[in-house]
């Protein structure tokens, strides 16, 4: 999975998940995500154009026609899978936690380029 490039030390994230999948943005325009405790720019994002939102609305849509009808087990079960692949990936997230140590939760600002 090709998501994340390099340009100076600086990642720029290109993809985005819709509909179970990775998938490369048709967006052409990038975004930077800034450390608020110092306005260092820590990544770039590539951002959504209006094709990409349509394509993530109609998966939302699918999705939630069907999520809807499951029993309070069916979703607990679902919780139950979203912590395990969480858990597994531990390292992953706080290494990316530790990158903006007084930052809320991913809670980066943004600044256009």
């Amino acid at each position: 999975m090709e998501t994340i490039t390099k340009k100076d030390t600086i990642e720029t994230i290109k993809t985005q998940y819709v509909d179970g999948a990775f998938v490369e943005s048709h967006g052409r325009e990038v975004m930077d995500i800034i450390r608020p405790t110092d306005s260092q720019v820590i990544a770039r994002v590539t951002l959504a154009d209006e094709e990409d939102t349509r394509h993530a609305i109609a998966a939302a849509k699918r999705a939630f026609a069907t999520f809807g009808r499951t029993t309070k087990e069916e979703r607990s079960k679902i919780l139950l899978r979203l912590h395990e692949a969480t858990s597994a990936r531990i390292d992953d997230l706080t290494a990316g936690r530790r990158r903006c140590k007084s930052c809320r939760w991913f809670g980066v600002g943004v600044r256009q380029q």
